[in-house]
């Protein structure tokens, strides 16, 4: 019998990966910052390449013309403290 779908599919991210570093550094962030650099290594950059195109496809699977497909949505979620970064899939707000 079957395995029940759930069971062999990852429930919450399409992949993680390590940055080296942002720029400019953490602690110059400020309200004023109108741009965050974030250094990915080659290796890093491969994983998150293959996690961004993983959640593409996923929601490319959707249909267009339901609502469900219309708000598919990849997230890039940077968590700062941590030097990772994550790949996840959400919806829009409606």
């Amino acid at each position: 019998m079957p395995k029940d779908k759930s069971e062999n599919q990852k429930e919450f991210t399409f992949g993680t990966c390590d940055y080296s570093y942002t720029s400019p550094e953490l602690r110059r962030i400020s309200p004023t910052t109108s741009v965050l650099n974030v250094v990915i290594p080659f290796e890093a950059a491969l994983k998150l390449n293959l996690a961004i195109d993983e959640c593409v496809r996923k929601i490319n699977r959707y249909k267009k013309s339901t609502k469900e497909g219309k708000r598919a949505a990849l997230n890039l979620a940077i968590f700062l403290n941590q030097g990772r970064v994550s790949v996840n899939e959400t919806k829009l707000k409606k």
